[in-house]
């Protein structure tokens, strides 16, 4: 009896062993040769290498935040500490996961939420659901997220739960078979795993500025649209998530140029007015920035990149008044920070201040490039400090 018990506890560690052998290896795939690396992938691993509790101000949207916002900019003229959980095309099905990743390490005093999510037929809804695997990507397995991924399945229908749960089978087409190419991958990859926290804290822009035509006066309205009830179901889930939470959330429209030949947006424009309203129904602030975008000092031929997002000008230009209202009418303060973190703070300013001159530059000169969050770009601005 005590033998075949033995045997079977025997068995059952073997088992145990292989299946952690396997989610080890599955891993190992996954992070080095499989899932692509971006600037949305930087962006989420830096925001992890963040202090634990010392980011009091977090943003969750699409590119219309990491584009239109620069958080070391923001401390430099108001000094509150604040990061933007942003990834390109993100729907609103992705800001209930975001907020759930961010609070494994953070306790943000305010959370500012990109409401263009919210705009969007459900039928894009699946299709834009890239950022729900990079998330995924980055969150440990546990309980939480076996369950997060049937939720996020049950909402778009169109994403696959074991994906969700072991990403390699979402990129396994993805992988590098070159053995040869191993070795540089694993290197590069782990130059952005062991960089951080980042100086640059997930800016992206491009260095552009064309004219775009003439913006039509219908963009400034406050008008909606409603919202198909699937998607507003998504919307309000969140924001109740939020209220169990007792997590305070600001709305914000970020301003875009929406001309006679992009009237197709019109509607997004609308249902995302819709989305703002939905959130002043639970008690939440909202503030519509597209009404204000001259007040704000926005041009729209030198300050975008192209009719969604600003470039580095508009940038500065969007920070200063959204900082500003952060802290006058939301009362976020300055970031009470330990010597250390507040020098690698210090340090992101410093850092921006470069990134924006060598911005002004290429912007200067014609050339387009693309300046985003990775260990190279870091390199760069420091030779030019150093210089």
């Amino acid at each position: 009896m005590v033998k075949t018990i033995f045997r079977y506890f025997i068995r059952l560690v073997s088992v145990a062993a292989l299946l952690a052998v396997l989610i080890n290896c599955v891993g190992f795939v996954q992070q080095y040769l499989c899932v692509p690396n971006n600037f949305d992938e930087n962006r989420v691993i830096q925001f992890h290498k963040e202090p634990e509790n010392t980011v009091d101000v977090l943003f969750i949207g699409s590119s219309s935040v990491y584009s239109a916002f620069s958080s070391a900019h923001a401390y430099d003229k108001y000094g509150f500490t604040s990061y933007p959980y942003a990834l390109a095309g993100a729907s609103c099905v992705m800001w209930k996961p975001a907020l759930q990743d961010i609070l494994r390490t953070q306790k943000p005093k305010l959370v500012v939420l990109d409401v263009f999510g919210g705009g969007y037929d459900h039928d894009l809804l699946g299709t834009r659901n890239a950022p729900l695997y990079m998330i995924s990507t980055h969150t440990p397995l546990s309980l939480s997220k076996v369950l997060t991924a049937f939720e996020i399945n049950e909402k778009t229908q169109q994403t696959s739960t074991l994906s969700l749960i072991f990403p390699f089978f979402k990129y396994h087409r993805n992988m590098i078979y070159d053995l040869r190419k191993i070795p540089e991958t694993v290197e590069h990859k782990n130059k952005v795993l062991d960089f951080g926290p980042s100086p640059i804290k997930g800016l992206e822009t491009l260095t552009e500025a064309t004219e775009k035509g003439k913006i039509v006066e219908s963009s400034f309205t406050s008008d909606t649209m409603e919202i198909d009830p699937e998607t507003e179901e998504v919307i309000r889930d969140f924001l109740e998530y939020c209220k169990r939470k007792d997590i305070d959330v600001l709305l914000v429209k970020f301003p875009t140029v929406l001309t006679k030949a992009r009237e197709e947006k019109h509607n997004v424009n609308l249902r995302a007015n819709r989305v703002l309203e939905i959130g002043e129904e639970y008690g939440f602030t909202s503030l519509n920035m597209q009404p204000l975008f001259y007040e704000i000092g926005l041009d729209k031929d030198a300050d975008y990149y192209n009719h969604d997002h600003p470039n580095i000008r508009g940038q500065k230009k969007v920070t200063e008044y959204l900082g500003g209202y952060i802290q006058n009418e939301m009362g976020i303060g300055p970031s009470e920070l330990n010597p250390d973190v507040k020098a690698e703070w210090d340090e992101s300013v410093v850092y921006f201040d470069a990134l924006s001159d060598l911005a002004e530059e290429c912007i200067e000169k014609g050339e387009s490039r693309t300046l985003g969050d990775n260990p190279e770009l870091a390199a760069e601005l420091k030779q030019r400090i150093n210089k």
